[in-house]
């Protein structure tokens, strides 16, 4: 009867022994799972701050809200530092009467042309975006217009605008589609056509390589290729916002719906862009830019710029 108690108590004591053991073992895994958990999260923010590090800490903000009205005049500089100039030609127009909040370019002839300019060149980093909407540029605002002598080249055969497009010289003054086919470097902007290139309705992400030569962004695919093809496709009532980003080493285009989801984004080496470096001043400009071609209506919201 003794040894049979003896046995009893030492199971008892194994027993005992085993419990608190593995009350010690989870104890230690819960915590060094707690840790591994806290640690993974604390690289993941420092991750996210110093990815954000990266990208250019802006310093500088103006917006227009074309809250209060203004009279659009031929090289008139507006904005709360006279930082937009309106380039109007051949009574291409903005009406601006601030009630309705935005300014609403108005091209009544392919003949005009009518777009908002930075006054001074950008800065060597910035973000421009523009808010803009209710687009109609579409291919019936064209139909039946005869062959012009003067410009053998349109103006049946295109429609659109730019939404903003960066130059690498200051686009004063009005010109014909070969000036800014010569000039302009990053686009993101609206050309209906009759050659069925991303038809109907499409904006375009485009950037023009080291040779001048035209890489669009394949939304579809979602990488540039070198011949036309469309980002997305816009609704004619819907609002969205159109970006370029320059860092010390990118261009960065990007589109989104007015609430802020992103549509589509591509990003660029500023080495890869027609005069991307060197001595070029850039200007951004947003509006119906041809006295050749484009004729229709854009509505524009806000533009922010941040530098």
């Amino acid at each position: 009867m003794r040894r049979k108690s003896n046995n009893n108590f030492s199971y008892f004591l194994t027993g005992v022994v085993l419990g608190v053991g593995l009350v010690i073992l989870g104890g230690i895994a819960f915590y060094k799972r707690d840790f591994i958990k806290h640690q993974v999260k604390n690289v993941s923010q420092w991750s996210k701050k110093f990815h954000f590090s990266t990208r250019p800490k802006f310093k500088h903000r103006m917006v227009e809200d074309f809250k209060e009205p203004i009279s659009a005049q031929p090289g008139k500089a507006f904005g709360s530092e006279d930082q937009f100039t309106f380039e109007l030609f051949r009574n291409g127009t903005f009406i601006i009467d601030g009630r309705s909040g935005h300014a609403w370019q108005k091209s009544d002839s392919y003949r005009d042309s009518a777009f908002i300019r930075s006054s001074q060149p950008l800065p060597k980093t910035y973000k421009i975006v523009i808010t803009a909407g209710e687009i109609d540029y579409d291919l019936e605002k064209i139909n039946g217009l005869a062959p012009d002598s003067e410009y053998p080249e349109g103006p049946q055969n295109e429609n659109g605008c730019y939404l903003v497009t960066i130059t690498d010289e200051i686009p004063q003054g009005h010109h014909t589609n070969i000036w800014w086919h010569q000039h302009r470097k990053i686009t993101i902007d609206v050309d209906n056509n009759v050659w069925g290139h991303g038809m109907p309705n499409p904006i375009f992400m485009v950037y023009f390589n080291f040779d001048n030569k035209l890489r669009a962004f394949d939304g579809m695919e979602n990488k540039w290729r070198p011949e036309w093809t469309k980002a997305v496709r816009y609704e004619p009532t819907a609002w969205y916002k159109f970006e370029i980003e320059k860092t010390k080493t990118h261009y960065i285009t990007s589109i989104y719906e007015k609430n802020g989801n992103l549509l589509k984004q591509g990003k660029i080496g500023v080495d890869q862009v027609w005069h991307g470096q060197g001595d070029y001043p850039e200007y951004f400009v947003v509006g119906d830019p041809h006295e050749n071609y484009y004729q229709g209506s854009l509505k524009i919201d806000r533009i922010d710029y941040q530098f």
